[in-house]
């Protein structure tokens, strides 16, 4: 649990202890898995809002890794993966991870996407901006999908959206389950079927209109 101890300065920590005691409030309270358990704290230094995931023996298991490494790792390489590719993405501020005797924690800082709100609580929309919002998020993911890179929690909740001058701006979070498929298609295919299913913004005519957007990003 987070230190309630209010900090020495309103400037930000630079180390494991300082973010992991800082003071917040509980914005995902911790999911319990197997042995460990992972939630996310909101922070506030100055005038930015940091969101500051924390882990204990939540772990992901690979060849490389048959013992495990906090998903905070994985998480802070799929940012830098999307960050290469020019895909707007939380701005990591620090991650790190130790063996303790409360278990292996892991750590991941991040700063608030600043005007950006989720595609799930935009509100009302014109059809323009629909049509215009839709265009983008296929154009966004199609980028990805070219780099045979699955994103595979896509849910409205977790594709954001800012508006500069009239046109929208796409952001992706929640990237702890990105993944490399083999094959760019069947990222694609896993992808935009789990968007279409839990997105309620487009009609049908909009959905066409992001799979055109996709199927230019992807050069299919």
């Amino acid at each position: 649990m987070p230190d309630t101890r209010p900090p020495a300065a309103n400037t930000p920590p630079d180390d494991f202890d300082g973010w992991w005691n800082a003071p917040g409030d509980w914005f995902e309270e911790p999911n319990v898995r197997r042995a460990g358990w992972s939630g996310m704290v909101t922070c506030r230094y100055g005038d930015t809002l940091y969101f500051i995931k924390k882990q204990s023996n939540h772990l992901c298991r690979s060849l490389r890794h048959p013992f495990g490494i906090p998903t905070t790792n994985r998480e802070f390489a799929n940012i830098k993966r999307l960050q290469q590719l020019g895909i707007t993405v939380p701005e990591p501020v620090f991650h790190g991870s130790r063996k303790t005797g409360e278990g292996h924690l892991g750590l991941l800082v991040t700063r608030e996407l600043a005007g950006f709100r989720a595609i799930a609580d935009v509100g009302e929309l014109s059809a323009a901006e629909k049509r215009q919002l839709a265009t983008a998020v296929g154009h966004t993911i199609g980028r990805m999908h070219r780099a045979h890179l699955q994103h595979s929690c896509l849910y409205d909740k977790h594709v954001m959206v800012r508006w500069r001058d009239g046109k929208p701006e796409i952001a992706l979070i929640d990237l702890e389950k990105l993944r490399r498929p083999y094959l760019a298609w069947r990222a694609a295919r896993h992808d935009l079927d789990q968007l279409r299913r839990h997105q309620k913004l487009w009609d049908a005519d909009d959905w066409a209109a992001l799979l055109a957007a996709h199927g230019a990003a992807l050069g299919t």
